[in-house]
């Protein structure tokens, strides 16, 4: 503005249009430009937008501009939007901007309305930015989900895939692989029948997680399920899994429970290496059963056998300590939480299935609800009644079939086989009752098929058909017939068939076995919650030999920094040291394998921590010595 008064319009005007960004102008009688400056000709991308009216401005890129200016107008409201795209040419939508779009209505000195003035910022490049980190993170987040998935199917392939099923010993397992990748891989749980007529129950946990945590898993597992096998007794099994670890890189402090049931008596030996006892539910509630005080491999221990005894109706479930244990709830809150839970889901038949199967379903999926970090094992056994075989007699009638089939798949549902194996024992069982209908009998008017189902105390399901026909030799050329023994052979069935005067025995054997899923959490642990309780390790400068540990010793780099601790304050073991475990939240497996470790190498640790505390609980478990106070 001049001394005078003068504006000088043509500078105004000059300002105006190298504004930056988009800046436009509506008159409101009739929905026309009246101003805009260069960048609104080069977002709209006309030579001229003076005098043009909004619903000329057709192009679908610009109507969310469009629109924020005649709802200014008519409703005489400001609007915001931080992100707003004008694409002038829509078969080229690379070639619009974004804009941070503030409309503001144009009021005269009364308050009219006169217009709207658009005004907006081009975030062009901060959007695309965005754009980009945004497609790196979905990006990420798919290697994540195949990353898991491997872990996954690790899993699957090293551990069992199915438990037995007995006639008066119901099994089930659940695996969970826990929602943080890095935590999967140290689990394993085991079951099989044994040549005495026991079936064996037994879960671990390596310290450690990822590939090298599922492979020695896996080896530790295998070796002892080979003793078993061999009818060897739990004492000699461990010792051959102890020296096997002992040649084995990483398997130092690997906890198990090994269990060996006999179906018939209810007769129970056990033996825990660091690790918890089973627990047992029944009518009556839930026990735990006491420890045999022995520490994880590679400890100082004599190798002891508890027994104990499993009434019919009663279950036994054996479980790792991520079950039960996690950062934010002690060892034996879990426990109690976990009786509390195992004894609902043992009384409530809801869904139908076995007491097993609800164990192993609902036992987890409680326990794991806020989160966890650490895979989870279930491994169930419920002594039961036997169930009643299937006996049927029918009339050579092929209309019978079905119900035959309808029959055995409800047979075998009730027996405990997976959906599989049932599709499988139905195709079976229905191939051999319809050559028994058709041939047996053939030019007779009269005849009968026999049938009896029964699950044996080896594990196996066995069908007996028999007719009182006469048996017919195949034919050479069976041209599009005789599939029914190959497709049975592919379902996974033995097939026996005896021929005599009488008739015609067919008999069918079927592993019984129930599916053991492994599968990945719903619920991913809050790692910033987990996050609370740093740890700090430091040491009273008046008792320069006493090292205190708070917050969480919960996995290996922790564990790391507590054993360089120690070391240092010893002198490498020269100098005896107490460790103070009283403020620990959380004492994961990897700080027990070191204070394990430290405790054979140095000779010089006293490991403290007082009685109640979560490190008190789970070392108690461990079989790891300490002292309940500082001397």
């Amino acid at each position: 503005m001049a001394p005078d008064g003068y504006v000088d319009q043509d500078a105004v005007l000059s300002a105006f249009d190298a504004s930056p960004g988009v800046q436009l102008v509506v008159r409101a009688s009739d929905l026309r430009i009246v101003a805009a400056n260069r960048g609104a000709r080069e977002a709209f991308q006309r030579g001229s937008l003076l005098d043009v009216s909004l619903h000329d401005l057709r192009d679908p890129g610009l109507q969310a501009v469009v629109a924020a200016l005649i709802d200014a107008v008519h409703d005489g409201e400001p609007f915001r939007d931080e992100q707003v795209p004008v694409v002038a040419d829509w078969s080229d939508p690379a070639s619009g901007i974004w804009l941070d779009l503030t409309v503001t209505p144009w009021r005269d000195e009364n308050g009219t309305v006169q217009g709207a003035v658009a005004a907006g910022i081009d975030i062009t490049t901060a959007v695309r930015a965005a754009t980009l980190e945004s497609s790196g993170a979905a990006t990420a987040d798919r290697r994540l989900a195949r990353a898991r998935e491997v872990v996954l199917r690790l899993q699957g392939a090293l551990l069992p895939s199915t438990v037995p099923l007995l006639p008066r010993v119901d099994v089930a397992a659940s695996y969970l692989v826990a929602g943080l990748e890095q935590a999967a891989g140290g689990d394993w749980f085991d079951s099989a029948t044994l040549p005495d007529g026991r079936v064996s129950l037994t879960v671990g946990d390596v310290v450690g997680h990822g590939v090298e945590a599922s492979a020695i898993m896996s080896q530790l597992r295998a070796v002892l399920a080979a003793r078993l096998l061999e009818g060897a007794g739990i004492l000699s099994a461990l010792e051959a899994v102890e020296a096997y670890a002992g040649r084995v890189s990483g398997a130092f402090a690997a906890t198990l429970c090994v269990a060996l049931l006999d179906p018939h008596t209810g007769d129970l030996e056990y033996s825990t290496r660091g690790h918890p006892a089973p627990l047992v539910v029944g009518p009556e509630g839930a026990r735990l059963l006491p420890t045999t005080g022995d520490g994880p491999l590679g400890s100082r221990t004599e190798g002891r056998v508890a027994t104990a005894n499993l009434r019919e109706g009663e279950a036994i479930i054996l479980f790792t300590d991520g079950l039960v244990e996690n950062t934010h709830r002690p060892l034996l809150d879990g426990l109690t939480v976990l009786e509390r839970t195992a004894f609902d889901a043992y009384r409530d038949p809801a869904g139908g299935d076995s007491v097993a199967s609800r164990i192993c379903q609902v036992v987890p999926r409680v326990l794991t609800d806020d989160g966890f970090t650490d895979d989870v094992t279930v491994l169930a056994a419920h002594r039961r009644q036997a169930p009643e075989p299937l006996d049927l007699s029918m009339a050579a009638d092929p209309r019978r079939l079905a119900q035959v089939r309808a029959a055995i798949d409800a047979w075998g549902l009730g027996v405990g086989l997976g959906s599989r194996d049932r599709a499988g024992l139905v195709l079976g069982v229905s191939e051999v009752m319809a050559n028994a209908v058709e041939h047996a009998y053939r030019g007779s008017s009269t005849g009968t098929v026999e049938l009896h189902a029964t699950i044996r105390d080896d594990a196996m399901i066995e069908v007996v058909v028999r007719d009182h026909g006469v048996w017919r030799e195949p034919d050479r050329d069976p041209g599009e017939r005789g599939r029914g023994f190959s497709m049975m052979a592919s379902a996974g069935l033995q097939v026996d068939v005896a021929t005599g005067d009488d008739g015609t025995t067919v008999t069918l054997e079927l592993p019984a076995r129930r599916p053991a899923p492994v599968d990945q959490a719903d619920a991913v642990a809050d790692t910033a919650r987990l996050s609370v309780e740093p740890l700090v390790i430091d040491s009273d400068p008046h008792v320069a030999h006493v090292v205190h540990v708070r917050g969480a010793v919960d996995h290996r780099a922790a564990a790391a920094q507590v054993e360089a601790e120690i070391l240092r304050r010893s002198r490498n073991g020269l100098v005896p040291v107490t460790v103070d475990l009283g403020g620990v939240v959380h004492l994961g497996s990897a700080g027990v394998r070191v204070l394990e470790s430290l405790l054979q190498t140095t000779g010089q640790l006293q490991v403290v921590a007082p009685p109640g505390t979560p490190a008190a609980q789970t070392l108690d478990v461990a079989g790891t010595p300490f002292h309940p106070a500082l001397p």
